[in-house]
């Protein structure tokens, strides 16, 4: 049976403001999860960075330009930031309870899959020595248990009138 062009048009509006919500939870966290980790590298981490740089030099230099290179390093937090979004946003209608303890399994889900498979491959590759492999790894977790409290209010639990 086709649908009528209001109900059509209000599905329209509502898929729109779903999307409009889940981009912004993604900016949101991307921004919260770049300010905690540069916050975490320097002011915790900077010693061990700066030891890192001259105990492990990079064996080559970025292809980019240092515009490139600085934007490059943001991005992956708003990779990690709208996967995150995504896996919580998934999870949601199967999930049944506390909606806090879910935003928290999945950062840490997200965590895993992003973190600690790509420092173990930096060290295992000669460019981070391990100790500052270990402790961004450790703090990365920390910037996801920072953002988890953000994920059930920014995306908040859809009413089964709201699911398409």
């Amino acid at each position: 049976m086709p649908r009528l062009a209001g109900e059509t048009a209000i599905w329209r509006r509502l898929r729109d403001k779903l999307m409009r919500r889940f981009i912004i939870a993604g900016l949101v966290i991307g921004f919260v999860l770049n300010l905690t980790g540069w916050a975490g590298n320097v002011f915790l981490l900077g010693s061990m960075w700066e030891q890192a740089g001259t105990v492990a030099p990079p064996p080559m230099h970025s292809p980019f330009s240092p515009l490139v290179h600085v934007i490059l390093q943001f991005v992956s937090d708003f990779v990690l930031a709208f996967v995150l979004c995504a896996v919580y946003w998934l999870a949601i209608p199967s999930w049944r309870g506390s909606q806090m303890i879910l935003a928290f399994i999945c950062g840490v889900i997200v965590w895993l899959g992003g973190v600690p498979m790509c420092y173990l491959g930096l060290v295992n590759a000669g460019y981070l020595p391990l100790g500052v492999s270990i402790a961004t790894t450790i703090l990365a977790l920390i910037t996801f248990f920072i953002v988890a409290p953000l994920l059930p209010v920014l995306l908040p639990v859809r009413m089964e009138s709201d699911r398409a």
